[in-house]
């Protein structure tokens, strides 16, 4: 296993088999990419900084969408929506 700049480890996924406790200790420091004939198939995380990671994707998502609603609606003139009913009777 190589590690790069303490930020990410890789390791061949034939050294899981012969080095398996190295790798989960490293996951606990830095992720791990796994390669197989040298590019990576595969990234292993450990579990609470995977989740905080989901957590700050999801939370950054819904920053963008309400972003990008605020953008929309700022963009449009009341005059221009349509009423409700209008859009109803249209799907009839």
């Amino acid at each position: 296993m190589r590690v790069i700049k303490e930020k990410s480890a890789f390791a061949a996924i034939s050294e899981l088999r012969t080095h398996l406790d190295e790798v989960l200790n490293q996951i606990k420091q830095t992720p791990v990419i796994l390669e197989r004939h040298n590019k990576p198939v595969a990234v292993l995380e450990d579990p609470k900084r995977f989740e905080a990671l989901r957590e700050t994707l999801e939370e950054a998502a819904d920053i963008l969408l309400a972003l990008e609603a605020k953008r929309r609606e700022s963009g449009v003139s009341k005059s221009s929506y349509i009423p409700l009913e209008d859009i109803e009777r249209r799907l009839r």
